[in-house]
């Protein structure tokens, strides 16, 4: 209301200055002939609505003094204009002041003032009809002025009362404006408030995030519209701690692990690279061994050829017993060539015994894989015991025949007898001696495959420690990788770290 107070304090001073205009007018007609008298009662007339005005008054009162008065200055002007041509024109100033009245946005003192002017109409029209229209009284002129005054007093006081509404409507419309934008800046500051909140704690949030900090939460509640934010925030900082906890785990475990694959593949590296190295010497010595029996074998063949020719010698012998001292000297000389065959069996024999030795050695150093090889080495070692048993049986025989001879001719007639015990036994040697050589041969044969497998054992032992120092390297750049993890992860504090706790109570005093 403040506003429509100000527009009629405005219109109370518009009014002053023209009840000011109206009394010079008023004096300067009175100078020119019109009379003074109307010229002192509107000086007199001013004076009330000047005490208004300086006043500051403009209230209900003030107004209607002020609809009083104006109506009054034209009734002095028609009294001035008497007796003229200009007094009906005169008439044209009621209408001006009645609708200066506007300006106070006030029906009341425009009503006052049209009652005032048809007051004046009906009594001078009666009392003193020269004073309103020229030729003395005419009612119909009045009532027509009536009328128009009627007209113009609903208008502006139509007119009046819209002001006063628009004025009033303003006036609330400004106030619920200032009144929305005070609530506007006070949800504004209230949201401002609660965004420099919101925006410090994911500051504080995000700088420990920053820093590796996985296990610090925002507990303080957010404001509704900013909750889902820290809720959000929270769940995905949970679920990344959860996350670099288990990859913390399986760093932990992969350089564990990695470490132990590191001193496995080490040792399996040196265990390899010893396997191989007695491989290959195992597959040299077999080799040697196969050379030096299938050279047992082929002078096991030239003896049991040798043999089978002193059993035919023998044969021979028994058949011509009447050249007993020829044969004597041919047994004699037989005798000689089978001790030194003896001989060779004997060496034969030791040789076979010593490298079948030498196989169960080598055999049970191979372990399971040298089983079969020990069974061969023990019949390899069964037939030299033989054949040197049978080279002691022929060595006793020519001893025996030896000293027959020595006898003399007297012991020829049992010569027959003792070739024929001879060839026998020579008989027994060849078998024996044959089956040393086919046992000799089925063994280079044996050992020739012993030693293919060997070389091919060694051939995929070289192949391991090849692909051994391959993997060594990749378990120690996997411990390497292993740790280089571990340390990256380590930065992180989680929820389980010992520094969560102490980054925790960090960032709460910083906050």
């Amino acid at each position: 209301m403040e506003d429509l107070a100000n527009l009629r304090l405005r219109g109370v001073w518009a009014l002053c200055a023209i009840c000011w205009l109206c009394t010079a007018l008023a004096t300067l007609r009175g100078l020119t002939g019109g009379g003074m008298l109307p010229a002192v009662l509107a000086l007199a007339l001013s004076i009330g609505p000047t005490i208004l005005a300086r006043a500051g008054r403009a209230d209900a009162s003030a107004r209607l003094v002020l609809g009083f008065t104006i109506p009054l200055y034209p009734a002095l002007f028609l009294a001035q204009w008497q007796g003229t041509d200009w007094i009906l024109d005169q008439h044209m100033v009621f209408f001006a002041a009645i609708a200066t009245l506007a300006v106070l946005a006030d029906w009341r003192p425009i009503v006052l003032a049209a009652a005032v002017t048809a007051v004046h109409h009906l009594v001078t029209n009666f009392i003193a009809p020269n004073l309103v229209f020229v030729g003395g009284s005419n009612f119909g002129r009045v009532a027509f002025h009536a009328v128009v005054v009627v007209v113009e007093t609903a208008v502006l006081s139509f007119l009046a009362h819209q002001l006063e509404q628009l004025v009033v409507n303003q006036a609330e419309a400004r106030a619920a404006q200032a009144t929305s934008e005070a609530a506007a800046a006070a949800e504004r500051a209230r949201h401002a408030a609660e965004q420099a909140s919101v925006i410090d704690a994911l500051g504080i949030r995000l700088k420990a995030l920053a820093e590796g900090n996985l296990a610090a939460r925002i507990d303080t509640p957010f404001p509704p519209s900013y909750e889902s934010l820290r809720a959000t925030l929270n769940a995905a900082t949970a679920d990344l701690n959860q996350l670099v906890r288990a990859v913390d785990n399986s760093a932990r475990q992969i350089t564990t692990g990695a470490s132990e694959v590191r001193v496995a593949s080490d040792d399996l590296a040196r265990r390899t690279e010893q396997q191989a190295s007695e491989l290959e010497a195992n597959s040299s010595a077999t080799q040697r061994l196969t050379s030096e029996i299938e050279s047992t074998a082929q002078r096991a063949g030239a003896v049991s050829q040798s043999i089978g020719r002193a059993q035919g010698d023998a044969v021979a012998g028994g058949e011509v017993v009447d050249r007993a001292i020829t044969a004597m000297n041919a047994i004699e000389q037989s005798a000689t060539e089978i001790s030194q065959i003896t001989s060779l069996i004997d060496g034969i024999a030791f040789q076979t015994n010593l490298l079948a030795l030498n196989a169960g050695v080598e055999a049970a150093r191979a372990g399971d894989a040298g089983k079969g090889f020990a069974v061969v080495a023990t019949e390899v070692r069964a037939l030299a015991q033989r054949s040197a048993e049978a080279a002691q049986t022929i060595k006793s025989l020519i001893t025996a025949s030896s000293e027959q001879v020595g006898q003399g001719v007297s012991l020829v007639g049992e010569t027959g007898t003792v070739l024929r015990t001879i060839v026998e036994q020579v008989t027994r040697i060849n078998s024996a001696i044959g089956e040393i050589a086919n046992d000799a041969q089925v063994q280079a044969r044996d050992l020739n495959d012993v030693s293919l497998s060997f070389g091919k054992i060694d051939r995929v032992t070289q192949q391991n420690a090849a692909m051994v120092e391959e993997s060594n390297a990749a378990a120690h750049n996997l411990s390497r990788e292993a740790d280089v993890l571990t340390r990256l992860v380590s930065r992180f504090m989680t929820v389980d770290s010992p520094a969560a706790a102490r980054g925790v109570a960090d960032m709460l005093r910083a906050a």
